[in-house]
């Protein structure tokens, strides 16, 4: 499926993908619990934050954002019924693609530290190795290509 740069006007839509999600769904409500508004979300993507998205058919499917300032790989979110269907690979690939390009050596995330979630056998699967475990998430990170395997900073 096509993937594109997230742009301003599709986050009312991206806010509903992430509600939506199988796993770790989080509504709007609860986003705006942490600080994470439509409003918040746009400054970051002027400024430190990129993200791709997913469309088939004129509908958004998924979404993946990351923090050019960290090396955070921030958010994954694809709707259950497109997953399964290489998206949330490809949306992965983008981002990291371009935290790397940022000259990151390694980029890093946090995720539930359950193995039965669909989250972590996907970052696994992936490349990406669990560094540290705090209650009930893991921290994750990988490497940049050519660089150690070794997932300290």
């Amino acid at each position: 499926m096509p993937i594109r740069p997230i742009e301003v006007r599709d986050l009312p839509e991206l806010f509903e993908i992430r509600a939506a999600t199988r796993e770790n769904a989080f509504s709007r409500d609860a986003l705006r619990d942490i600080g994470i508004t439509e409003e918040s979300t746009a400054a970051a993507l002027s400024t430190t934050h990129r993200g791709w998205l997913s469309e088939a058919n004129g509908k958004k499917n998924g979404f993946a954002m990351g923090d050019g300032s960290t090396g955070e790989m921030c958010v994954i979110a694809v709707l259950p019924e497109f997953e399964g269907q290489g998206i949330g690979a490809g949306l992965l690939g983008a981002v990291e693609t371009w935290l790397f390009s940022l000259n990151w050596r390694q980029l890093w995330l946090w995720t539930s530290s359950n193995p039965q979630t669909r989250a972590f056998s996907f970052y696994t699967r992936h490349g990406w190795v669990v560094t540290e475990s705090k209650e009930n998430i893991v921290y994750m990170r990988k490497p940049a290509p050519n660089q150690s395997t070794d997932p300290t900073p």
